[in-house]
């Protein structure tokens, strides 16, 4: 997920606080007698295991514009089509730098990497060569000769970054790899200048770490600088069964930040998509249903908004609802709220329904907050209400396994809090769709300012 703004509750619910505040409140307490218990008795986190299983273990890191990220589109793909969905894959443009260094004496060592901006890329195998240490870089004195065809290492400082692409260019080598001079790293810019060899960053942590093991040996490392150019978006559609009386989506978007397997981060959230897929495609609806499963969210919401942007005029007039799920299962305990967060932070349709289904299952883990970095952002920018469903603390705050390699599913997931965000989600989803839903006529709290907001996005008929 694209790092979370600190969340502002709108409100408390005040009149669910009938029960205790507790991290698990009962499921289903009250669901045995109400329209919800069809679609929460199907609910099965295990089933939606497999899926977080597979996308982060069987995949792994799946960084937009990757083959991994191709891989996880074309098993949502498959799976969606499995259930018998009409599946469209739509494909759009990104512009996305993806780093790797590997250390030949290091091998198990994860080195963080940041690629400088003006720099060159590589192709998919990168670039391999001995590394020779270059200093500071500062001038054509700082370079061996024999740095020639290898890769030159150089610590930050002295001058500008764009001046030591420049020595490095001229001196021969074929690669830049600098480590800075404060603790972590640093995101380089070389201003105008346009590099034609890759040049990459690392921490000073881990720059010592390498200057270490070359007084030893020959270090021979491999860079790869690789720039990614498309993404996809995976859309099931479930079509009604008699008159489509409007449109609902379900979006989860399922890319990962490098190193990161994303088991939560978004594997839940996508693990719980094909879940609905599965039970909802038995029951009778007269809204068409939208399993959109997004690629790219991590770089800047970038396939939510391709999508968004190219709803028709009449698609977005009958746009009921927008119900996100984003880190869903997470295993950290202090993270017990779960969260429906608006653009703006005020209530609406799909807030109002999964507070309705907190009330009927006894559930009183609900807070409707403000946030709009997940990909219900241009769905509520639109007019449409939307919201993204996530776990956090009293304070908003996401679980310390965020956006990094501890994202697992052994560290990072619970399948109760899985199965409690499923049943929540589900019972608001079903109560929304359901044929015999009341009170969904052009919602009126959508209604305000949507033209303006239609041709803001350069929308037409």
């Amino acid at each position: 997920m694209v790092k979370k703004s600190c969340r502002i509750l709108s409100m408390i619910l005040v009149f669910m606080m009938v029960f205790s505040m507790s991290s698990f409140a009962a499921v289903n307490t009250n669901a045995s007698t109400a329209f919800d218990q069809k679609v929460l008795a199907r609910i099965d986190s295990r089933k939606a295991l497999e899926h977080i299983k597979y996308l982060s273990e069987t995949i792994g890191p799946r960084v937009a514009g990757t083959a991994e990220e191709r891989q996880a589109a074309n098993y949502i793909s498959k799976q969606f089509e499995k259930l018998g969905y009409d599946v469209e894959v739509q494909t759009f443009k990104i512009n996305n730098v993806v780093s790797e260094l590997t250390v030949d004496i290091l091998k198990d060592k994860l080195f963080m990497v940041n690629t400088a901006t003006g720099s060159g890329y590589t192709d998919l195998d990168g670039i391999t060569g001995k590394l020779v240490d270059c200093g500071l870089g500062a001038a054509a004195t700082d370079f061996p000769a024999d740095v020639k065809g290898k890769i030159a290492f150089v610590q930050r400082g002295s001058v500008s970054f764009a001046i030591k692409a420049q020595n490095a260019v001229e001196a021969g080598a074929i690669g830049v790899l600098m480590y800075n001079n404060a603790s972590g790293n640093v995101n380089p810019t070389l201003g105008e200048y346009k590099s034609t060899i890759p040049y990459i960053s690392i921490s000073l942590e881990d720059g010592q770490v390498i200057l270490q093991a070359m007084k030893n040996s020959d270090v021979t490392v491999t860079i790869k600088s690789e720039l990614m150019t498309e993404s996809q978006n995976v859309i099931a559609t479930r079509k009604p069964l008699k008159a489509n009386t409007g449109i609902v989506y379900i979006t989860a978007h399922y890319d990962s930040v490098p190193h990161a397997p994303g088991a939560n981060d978004n594997a839940s959230g996508t693990a719980m998509l094909i879940e609905f897929a599965r039970i909802l495609k038995s029951y009778p609806t007269d809204k068409e249903i939208r399993f959109i499963a997004c690629g790219a969210e991590e770089i800047g919401l970038d396939g939510s908004y391709y999508y968004v942007e190219h709803l028709s005029k009449n698609e977005l007039d009958n746009s009921i609802a927008n119900f996100n799920m984003d880190m869903i299962a997470t295993s950290h305990g202090p993270c017990n709220i779960l969260y429906a967060d608006t653009t703006n932070g005020q209530p609406n349709l799909v807030t109002e329904s999964a507070v309705a289904s907190g009330m009927r299952l006894g559930n009183n883990i609900l807070e409707v907050g403000k946030g709009s970095s997940s990909d219900h952002r241009y769905f509520g920018e639109i007019g449409i209400p939307a919201a993204c469903f996530i776990w956090g603390d009293e304070d908003g705050n996401l679980e310390p396994w965020y956006h990094k390699p501890e994202d697992t599913i052994k560290i990072n997931i619970s399948l109760d809090r899985l199965q409690q965000a499923g049943e929540m989600i589900g019972a608001a989803l079903y109560d929304v769709i359901r044929t015999d839903t009341r009170n969904l006529e052009k919602s009126a709290i959508r209604r305000d300012g949507i033209e303006e907001k239609i041709n803001s996005f350069g929308i037409s008929e």
